[in-house]
């Protein structure tokens, strides 16, 4: 069980103004996998996540849902079309991703609240 006080804690420390409006809103579901993302998006940024495309088309499925609570980065290629959310993309990677949905945190949350069936990839 992650402790919202010690996101909390975390989020004193982020400045950016998206970032803190993300995980606030996450960390106020009720669901425990969208807070895991928020406390994972309010670590430290020696501590930070990022998925090089390679990772994603190894751990994915066609049509699979995946968030990364960080950046997506362009090494390799994907072979196959999902949905992602992430905080932030590389350009390459846009350009890499263009057969897929790229979405942000905030509408993946809206279209799955629950949180069931999105893979977490860092």
């Amino acid at each position: 069980m992650i402790s919202k006080t010690r996101i909390d804690n975390k989020l004193e420390r982020k400045e950016n103004p998206n970032l803190r409006k993300i995980i606030i809103l996450l960390k106020k579901q009720k669901e425990q996998f969208w807070v895991s993302v928020a406390n994972m998006l309010a670590s430290p940024k020696r501590k930070s996540y990022s998925a090089n495309i390679h990772k994603i088309n190894k751990f994915t499925n066609a049509n699979d849902k995946v968030i990364v609570p960080g950046k997506v980065l362009s090494e390799g290629s994907l072979d196959h079309a999902i949905t992602i959310a992430s905080f932030s993309l590389s350009q390459k990677a846009k350009e890499k991703l263009k057969n897929s949905k790229i979405v942000s945190i905030e509408q993946l949350l809206k279209e799955n609240p629950s949180g069931k069936g999105i893979k977490i990839i860092i």
